[in-house]
């Protein structure tokens, strides 16, 4: 069945598409080389652990804040903030009324700062952020 050509084009050294095998394996070899080269340096390793003493400490941080949940809780007092029971009810015992009964104040006077500025707030913060960290990478 060897004595087949199409068996035979594939046992060959030389492929079409990519080239030798030969040749494919001393490439490979010297990207291997060259990534335990760039990996031995002392600035990258010193920036490697920089970099895994940072994320520990994030780690940590985000484990002492209470994690995604106290994260997701802190968000939400501040978009919807709890008014407390007020332990005087007497809203049913007296009733003051200044405008008529029929007219009710517009709905979009309510007090408070609109959720679009937090939107947008968190945004620009999350931007500049990004921004420093690229301009940082770009430095070195």
């Amino acid at each position: 069945m060897m004595d087949d050509a199409l068996f035979a084009y594939m046992e060959s050294e030389e492929d079409a598409f990519f080239g030798s095998r030969k040749k494919r394996k001393r490439k490979r070899a010297r990207r291997k080389k060259r990534r335990t080269l760039r990996q031995a340096r002392p600035e990258v390793i010193a920036r490697k652990e920089r970099q895994k003493v940072f994320v520990k400490k994030l780690g940590n941080v985000y484990r002492d804040i209470g994690g995604a949940t106290g994260i997701g809780q802190a968000v939400d007092s501040l978009l919807n903030p709890i008014t407390p029971p007020s332990s005087l009810d007497n809203s049913n015992d007296f009733e003051i009324r200044l405008t008529p009964q029929d007219e009710q104040t517009p709905r979009g006077s309510e007090a408070g700062v609109p959720t679009i500025f937090f939107v947008i707030g968190g945004l620009l913060v999350l931007g500049v952020v990004t921004l420093v960290i690229y301009k940082k990478r770009q430095a070195k």
